[in-house]
């Protein structure tokens, strides 16, 4: 798989998991201005998905969904928090740690990637401001 390819898929990858992360605390959500900011967070991740989508497809890459196993424990260990602690805070602070992690594996494939196209290198930095942004937006829910 050539480094383009590569980090698309991851750039996908992290958009479907924080997308499903997101639906899946909205209705733990209390707060009126933190669910705006959380609605609005998905529109922007389902842009960036829709352009990784094309940059993929123009790649002659079909659409993958991340590995089944993951996303299953990734939402049994979100249902279990939320279990325990349901509270604004407590979910920004899941998304946060999110947010982070999402920063981080994207950046590790970009730098591990040094000869993919520009184009997939500015949609991996526009999402990890976006992961920045959504980050810096769940501090004030802490």
């Amino acid at each position: 798989m050539n480094d383009t390819v590569k980090l698309l898929k991851e750039c996908e990858s992290g958009c479907k998991t924080a997308l499903d992360g997101m639906g899946q605390v909205m209705d733990h959500i209390g707060s009126e201005s933190m669910r705006g900011e959380m609605i609005a967070c998905q529109e922007r991740h389902r842009n960036l998905k829709k352009r990784c989508r094309t940059l993929l497809f123009e790649q002659g890459e079909q659409e993958a969904d991340p590995p089944a196993i993951g996303t299953a424990f990734m939402r049994m260990g979100t249902g279990m928090k939320l279990a325990i602690n349901d509270e604004d805070s407590h979910v920004a602070e899941m998304m946060a740690d999110g947010a982070n992690m999402g920063m981080k594996s994207i950046a590790k494939v970009m730098n591990a990637c040094p000869s993919a196209s520009q184009e997939s290198r500015t949609l991996a930095s526009d999402l990890i401001q976006e992961e920045r942004r959504f980050f810096d937006s769940m501090l004030r829910y802490l």
